[in-house]
């Protein structure tokens, strides 16, 4: 997420210190994973905001140094006044260009990962059927949930589900719900491997199989640095899986779908797992988590899901409204069905 502008404020008595440059933005980082023929013209369109960027601290430290102790009223005040005003014009319209480069490098990082997962299914020889339904998945995946949560909302959320335990009336009307309700596959660790066990648990596959699969997928591919290809095990532990990753992993075990979340409960009562990513009980909406939907019931009028969580064990199911869920999620889900004639793996 890139930084929004902060419109500076003058304090009455002009006491700025160093606050003068605080809202100025950062510049977008362009990744040296793309290959130079998408980077050249970015960085040519990078090159002159960070020189403005640069000016414009000089700018900010110049009138800290000059305005910081003038008198309030005072003619001085007045032209302080009017220099932080036409500073803060500049500071919104180079915010403005930073969000407009950031946005096409976002868009530059979606396509080249695309492109690269593509090739590799390809190279790896999966069929018409299965690229045709990466391709699709890849290019489906969306922001979805409630943006206008805030993060004290979110850790109510997480509280009032956690805090639910095997309330015996909901786990009666969960019993009669439909989904797979398939078995977990292990309770996470301190790494970033949540959607490691969220895939396995969807798949019906044990940890150690989805993690290889993955590790293979990262480090045969082209997406990501040179580092997290040697690495790729380390990777996922210390910065977890992307959602195009989770939608390749999928497919590498059965059939993928990317689906909105007012799709969820149909998608559940047609058979299928969902993966969804949801902000964590931090409440840190910067950070993902990455959880499992495994059937879906109606209780006390309300439509809730039953929700498999790698940080809660194996065994363990949680409860959550369908609102609940849509504070809490981030992305719309990753559907998963196995493939025709296949049954889901011993989870041991």
């Amino acid at each position: 997420m890139r930084m929004n502008s902060i419109r500076l404020l003058l304090s009455m008595t002009l006491l700025m210190a160093t606050m003068t440059h605080a809202g100025i933005p950062a510049v977008p980082e362009i990744p040296l994973t793309l290959p130079d023929s998408i980077r050249q013209p970015l960085i040519t369109k990078r090159q002159p905001l960070a020189l403005r960027k640069l000016a414009l601290v000089d700018e900010g430290n110049a009138i800290t140094q000059s305005c910081v102790s003038v008198k309030k009223g005072s003619a001085a005040h007045q032209e302080c006044l009017l220099r932080l005003s036409q500073f803060n014009a500049k500071v919104d319209t180079l915010t403005h260009a930073m969000d407009t480069l950031g946005d096409e490098i976002d868009a530059a990082i979606v396509k080249h990962t695309i492109s690269s997962m593509n090739d590799l299914a390809k190279r790896l020889g999966w069929t018409a059927d299965e690229l045709t339904r990466l391709d699709t998945a890849l290019r489906s995946l969306a922001v979805d949930g409630d943006p206008n949560v805030t993060d004290v909302q979110i850790r109510r959320v997480w509280e009032d589900v956690l805090a639910r335990g095997s309330d015996r009336d909901i786990a009666r009307s969960a019993a009669n719900g439909k989904g797979p309700g398939l078995p977990g596959a292990g309770t996470q660790t301190q790494y970033e491997d949540c959607a490691i066990f969220a895939l396995a648990n969807a798949a019906g596959v044990l940890y150690g199989e989805a993690a290889a699969r993955a590790s293979k997928l990262i480090a045969e591919g082209g997406w990501r640095d040179a580092a997290a290809r040697a690495h790729p095990q380390k990777a996922i532990e210390k910065r977890g899986l992307t959602g195009g990753e989770v939608v390749m992993l999928a497919e590498a075990f059965g059939q993928v779908s990317v689906v909105r979340s007012q799709d969820f409960q149909k998608t559940l009562q047609e058979g299928r797992t969902i993966m969804v990513n949801v902000v964590p009980a931090s409440g840190d909406v910067k950070s993902g988590h990455e959880v499992v939907l495994t059937k879906t019931f109606q209780h006390a009028g309300e439509v809730w899901f039953e929700m498999m969580d790698s940080n809660q064990g194996p065994l363990r199911r949680l409860y959550v409204r369908s609102r609940e869920l849509n504070t809490l999620l981030q992305e719309n889900g990753v559907a998963f069905r196995r493939d025709p004639g296949t049954t889901p793996g011993l989870l041991r």
